[in-house]
């Protein structure tokens, strides 16, 4: 279809200038670096001044303007939203050594091509990214409060919901290598139609938004009391630093950063333990210490609930995670993001002794729900755990909400932008846009990209005036959207036609998707309201007879593991009626499959079987448009 490859060369623009502040003010990103590099001093010397003894203030403004400053410029779809071009080491070169600096250029060449390049996100990039976009802020915050509970099986209660690594995994990987797709919204989009295309985007935009309110709500804890001026400059200023340099890079300055604070996340986290055990009693173990009268025993029903909502649902509403399953060859991606899974829950696990740490500080005294039990620990212990630990969250929040901005910026403007019709999109149709349809992304996809990063930092830190129990983040939303596992676990094994046009295949089915769907949301909602803080002036639940109209679902004495069960049920029962309906009676067109799938090894495009003819047509309309 006339796509174009993207290729690293270096171009006579870039031949190195004598000096280096000539070398730094020729350079394109100029604009952007220059004044925020100032600004960011400003406010630093401003802090210094002003708050001399607040070494957490300084801690977060420095750390965010480290990421700021080194941030990778992107200039081209390619670059912001495939995380193309020069990496962070060839920038320095150029500037310190004057080494010409390759640049992203564009050559007409086969659009399978362009795939191939996407596939070269090696091992060491994206098994990183995959750990540490997962270690959210709220997860370990969560992870910790779980720990004041169930002690170490609050972490692995918790994490249950990391088996969502393991169902990601699978469901990109066939999707690349059995039929072809080159994104999650895409298969949604040809098997069940636009509207359930709509579908799928509200529920990604929902957990986007959910992420950006419960990171910055739990790193604004560690800088005040809820809600005082210290406590909302902390929770904008988390919330607006990260999208900073995302609106500077996109995905390629995200991938830049997820590595940095991979590792700094895992240093920070075994420098902490190490301070809990040196002041644990004498030949124990902070794991080992049990509070008197014991953990609560509870533990199982949430660990239930939450490794269900893992393998079934959770995973495809975060486009943070399955957006990453399509880059890399598939067989590293698999391997990726298995190590990825692995690595993230055993952190998510040791957090836990944070909150177990937290009821020895208070001998036995605090429980579940008397508080953050993070912001406890580092308030009762020196300045410099107290700065560990807030780095831990600093950190973790951050890598999150860069890697949540930038699959927003995808989100809109290319997979619901496609329906816009936005100035450059000459294709003729609405529908999902891919990263590699380069010559009908614009800069008006750029901008819209950019434009919905800034609305989401407002609507989701204006959200924290409503909300403040950050383990809602992950119940309610993981609950709202158990309808999106049964239709997207039947793409696994839809049956196309044998042959382009055979109409031997299943047809389109629309109904499967949305009923599952609403089916879905209507449990959601009912579990939302029923989980709504009460009102904080009067204490009166916000939704009265919410609880109690659940809370006949009890199994074995958990609500949230009855209400998933049934509603889980009802889905793929849905989904089941939907399907059947679309394919007798409410009937669509019977469904062509993609030309070409994915080597699993190389990541090279292959025909399809029956499809050969139409592949070789698309490679040679393809040829026949290159000069």
């Amino acid at each position: 279809s006339g796509a174009r490859q993207a290729r690293l060369v270096a171009t006579p623009r870039e031949s190195a200038p004598m000096g280096i502040l000539q070398r730094v003010r020729d350079a394109p990103e100029a604009l952007w670096r220059i004044p925020l590099t100032l600004g960011l001093l400003v406010c630093i010397i401003i802090v210094h001044v002003l708050l001399p003894n607040s070494p957490e203030w300084h801690v977060m403004l420095w750390y965010s303007a480290i990421l700021i400053v080194t941030a990778q410029v992107s200039r081209n779809a390619l670059e912001f939203f495939l995380g193309e071009g020069p990496g962070l080491w060839s920038t320095l070169d150029y500037f310190v050594r004057g080494k010409p600096l390759p640049q992203v250029t564009v050559s007409n060449v086969d659009a399978d091509e362009l795939q191939r390049q996407r596939t070269e996100v090696g091992f060491w990039t994206l098994m990183p990214s995959a750990f540490i976009t997962w270690i959210f802020a709220k997860s370990i915050n969560n992870s910790a409060n779980y720990g004041t509970r169930w002690g170490v099986l609050g972490g692995f209660t918790y994490s249950g919901w990391y088996f969502s690594f393991f169902a990601a995994a699978v469901v990109g990987y066939v999707l690349r290598t059995r039929f072809g797709y080159k994104s999650l919204p895409e298969a949604v989009e040809k098997c069940y139609g636009p509207y359930a295309a709509l579908g799928f985007g509200i529920c990604l935009f929902y957990r986007l938004w959910n992420e950006v309110w419960s990171n910055t709500f739990v790193v604004a804890s560690f800088y005040g009391p809820i809600y005082s001026p210290s406590w909302w400059a902390a929770a904008w200023v988390s919330a607006i630093a990260p999208a900073i340099y995302v609106i500077m890079g996109g995905m390629r300055s995200s991938l830049t950063s997820d590595v940095f604070q991979a590792f700094l996340g895992v240093v920070f986290l075994v420098v902490i333990l190490a301070i809990f055990q040196s002041l644990a009693p004498a030949g124990t173990s902070i794991a080992s210490y049990t509070p008197e009268g014991g953990w609560a025993p509870d533990w199982w029903g949430t660990y239930l609930a939450a490794t269900l909502q893992g393998w079934v649902s959770y995973p495809f509403h975060d486009p943070v995670l399955t957006d990453r399953t399509f880059l890399s060859r598939p067989r590293v991606m698999g391997i990726s993001f298995i190590v990825g899974g692995v690595c993230s829950m055993a952190f998510i696990i040791l957090f836990s002794l944070v909150g177990v740490f937290a009821v020895f500080l208070s001998g036995g005294q605090l429980g579940a729900g008397a508080g953050e039990s993070p912001t406890y620990v580092a308030q009762n212990l020196d300045q410099a755990s107290f700065i560990f630990i807030n780095l831990v969250m600093m950190t973790s929040s951050m890598s999150t909400l860069d890697s949540t901005y930038t699959s927003l910026g995808k989100l809109s403007a290319l997979e619901l932008g496609g329906y816009l019709g936005l100035p450059g999109d000459t294709r003729g149709v609405r529908r999902p846009l891919r990263p590699g349809d380069l010559e009908h992304v614009s800069t008006a996809h750029l901008a819209l990209a950019r434009l919905t990063i800034v609305a989401m930092v407002v609507a989701g830190t204006v959200y924290l005036y409503i909300e403040r129990r950050v383990i809602n983040a992950t119940t309610v939303s993981g609950t709202v959207v158990m309808g999106l596992g049964p239709p997207i676990w039947l793409l696994l094994f839809w049956k196309y036609n044998s042959a382009p046009g055979k109409a031997d295949g299943w047809r389109k089915a629309p109904l499967a998707f949305v009923l599952s769907l609403l089916v879905g949301w209507f449990f959601g909602l009912a579990y939302s309201f029923a989980a709504l803080p009460p009102d904080f002036n009067t204490g009166e639940p916000r939704v009265p007879g919410a609880k109690e109209f659940i809370a006949p679902f009890s199994v074995a004495g958990s609500v949230f593991l009855g209400w998933n069960l049934l509603g889980h049920v009802c889905c793929f029962a849905a989904c089941a009626l939907g399907f059947f309906i679309n394919q007798h009676f409410w009937q669509f067109e019977h469904l062509d499959a993609v030309p070409f799938v994915e080597d699993p090894v190389t990541g090279e495009a292959v025909p399809r079987p029956g499809y050969e003819a139409a592949a070789k047509a698309a490679a040679q309309a393809a040829a026949k448009q290159a000069p």
